[in-house]
């Protein structure tokens, strides 16, 4: 069972303020990336849509004694047009979580725009300061990611929704009685450390819930929730939606799932991209924002296939595992839909900044207009 590397930003323990180390290391990352940069990896080339490779007219008729005085047309071959090549960064390792995507690059959806993308697997942070900087047209990020680097003038904008709620919550055993935010008074909380969207999401939770934390033992215990939960080595933990709580239901163990989304509505990942590529080049950012929402809109409507797809494209998936991966991948849909996909909440981004700015997270306010546009999906 694989899981999201939350990686997106550190806290020290016992302080409030930001520690952004990769924004510190941009310069760094950058010329490693220039100098040995990985492979992209893109686990479904994808197929040419049938207009944009025309195929020239082949000559059949054999030449006669009369046509070499007489002209006869001459058939030029056309090449196929040639497509922009993007590498788009998305989450750490292959996941089923990333049908979307592969949807998009199976069914032609990035073809048909004139696009290769290919996917680029690293650190969230990373991928937002590159994009930031044009070393990227684009990647996947959380709203938080977007907050905190924009509060460091980087001019990174969210230009598609992608996940409607925020996919982290806290897990209990059923049988501890667990089932709100007030219910973890005098109990312990494990996470995997203080950082990332998991810590965010925590933060966010004490916040709405109006949790006193000096009643609750935080303990980071890494990436190692569904195990320390089933052992009961914690009362509970701070896990991702589709991940954790499917692998215990899946294994016969009940639990309960306190949402972060039910108390705070935190915008979660989506599509970005930085302010020069949308004035220079709207129409790239147009079709790549339209490519994408149609492989989530088909990974939505057809999940069997989207599955199938998602399959070829993250290899580890065993046979013995696929009945979990199966129910991943239904949980995360639950988390995509939505009546208006793609389109970004202002409301929700100011209660995102608001609660990052009131909590220290981050220590400057934003403009939260420009955190976001919605220009590229309401057409």
């Amino acid at each position: 069972m694989t899981a999201f590397i939350d990686t997106s930003y550190n806290l020290r323990k016992g302080e409030s303020t930001v520690k952004l180390t990769a924004l510190t290391l941009t310069l760094l990352t950058v010329l490693l990336t220039a100098a040995c940069r990985p492979a992209a990896v893109s686990p479904t080339a994808p197929p040419a849509s049938p207009t944009s490779q025309p195929t020239p007219t082949q000559a059949t008729a054999e030449a006669t004694p009369q046509s070499a005085t007489t002209p006869q047309s001459a058939t030029t071959p056309q090449s196929a047009p040639e497509l922009t090549h993007i590498d788009l960064g998305v989450g750490f390792i292959p996941n089923v979580q990333f049908a979307p995507l592969y949807v998009a690059q199976a069914k032609g959806f990035y073809g048909d725009e004139g696009l290769e993308v290919a996917l680029e697997y690293g650190f969230e942070n990373d991928f937002v300061a590159l994009t930031a900087q044009g070393e990227r047209q684009f990647a996947v990020a959380s709203g938080d990611q977007v907050i905190l680097a924009r509060a460091q003038g980087l001019p990174v904008v969210y230009v598609m929704k992608w996940y409607q709620r925020f996919p982290v919550a806290v897990m209990a055993l059923a049988k501890t009685g667990i089932d709100s935010p007030q219910e973890l008074a005098g109990h312990s909380v494990g996470i995997p450390g203080l950082y990332g969207a998991s810590y965010a999401a925590w933060k966010a939770l004490v916040y709405a819930a109006g949790l006193d934390e000096t009643e609750i033992r935080l303990e980071s215990i890494g990436f190692t929730q569904a195990e320390a939960i089933s052992q009961e080595q914690v009362d509970a933990a701070v896990v991702y939606i589709a991940n954790e709580p499917v692998q215990l239901t899946q294994a016969g163990i009940d639990v309960n799932v306190i949402e972060v989304s039910d108390y705070i509505d935190l915008v979660s990942n989506g599509l970005i991209t930085n302010e020069d590529l949308i004035g220079d080049n709207p129409d790239l950012v147009r079709r790549m924002v339209r490519a994408t929402l149609r492989g989530l809109e088909y990974t939505i409507a057809h999940p069997d296939e989207a599955f199938s797809i998602a399959r070829q494209a993250v290899p580890e998936i065993t046979d013995e595992d696929e009945p979990t991966q199966r129910a991943v991948l239904d949980a995360s849909i639950a988390l995509w839909r939505s009546d208006q996909l793609g389109v970004s909440d202002p409301k929700a981004w100011s209660e995102s900044a608001e609660f990052m700015q009131a909590t220290g997270l981050v220590e400057s306010q934003v403009d939260v207009a420009r955190l976001f546009t919605n220009e590229f999906v309401e057409e």
